[in-house]
């Protein structure tokens, strides 16, 4: 008898990405979509969403045809890691509290700065390096770049 070749994992992330990327098209009817030299407000939900349809459904096809790999006992593979999880989600926190109030800079920076203790034992050189470096080329890419009216520091408005 034959093992079923499934990995309920992949397909199940498949699906949730997919449905994901379909609520995204979705929203994004409702706006102008524009063309390539002049794209509308419709225009990214609409990429993001065909890119997430279609990464989600080749990974759902793909755990279709393949069974999940056995995890080997060990402490790693019982329980989720808390320290990362907790990082991420204040990083984030610490982004959504700050852009209005500080401005885009200390924002990316806080968030790159929490997030970055997600790894294990932060590496302060290396963590504000990657903070400055990140928050700088974000001012670059949505400020000079795009245009967008996000002050770099909002302490002096």
């Amino acid at each position: 008898m034959s093992e079923a070749r499934l990995n309920p994992r992949a397909v199940a992330g498949g699906l949730l990405a997919t449905a994901l990327g379909v609520f995204a098209m979705w929203e994004g009817s409702g706006y102008a979509i524009g063309s390539i030299r002049r794209m509308g407000p419709g225009w990214f939900p609409l990429a993001l969403g065909v890119l997430l349809v279609a990464l989600g459904l080749a990974l759902a096809l793909w755990g279709l045809t393949r069974h999940a790999a056995r995890a080997e006992p060990g402490p790693e593979s019982e329980s989720a890691d808390w320290r990362a999880l907790a990082a991420i989600t204040a990083g984030l926190a610490a982004f959504a509290a700050l852009i209005e109030r500080a401005g885009l800079v200390p924002a990316v920076f806080a968030l790159v700065a929490l997030a970055s203790l997600a790894a294990g034992p932060p590496r302060p050189l290396r963590v504000l390096a990657l903070a400055a470096a990140i928050s700088a080329l974000s001012w670059a890419v949505f400020r000079l770049g795009l245009g967008l009216p996000l002050p770099a520091f909002a302490f002096w408005r």
